[in-house]
């Protein structure tokens, strides 16, 4: 049987290795928005062919480029 610490201390390493993995789903989404801008001409037509709202596309890119502007 497992103390109430140490079921703490798993539940935390969970929650790091979800963000972690959250994080990078979220820079490869951008990645292919990016990607696919680069294809289409414009983040409308990306928003269109995914049929979402041209501002998501624009804030996940830009979340990206502000991240790796911020890491160089």
């Amino acid at each position: 049987m497992t103390t109430w610490k140490e079921r703490h201390d798993e539940a935390v390493r969970k929650q790091a290795a979800a963000q972690l993995a959250y994080q990078e789903a979220t820079d490869e989404r951008a990645l292919a928005l990016i990607a696919g801008v680069e294809e289409l001409g414009t983040q409308s037509a990306v928003a269109r062919e995914l049929g979402v709202k041209t501002p998501s596309v624009n804030q996940a890119i830009r979340a990206y480029q502000k991240k790796t502007e911020s890491t160089e």
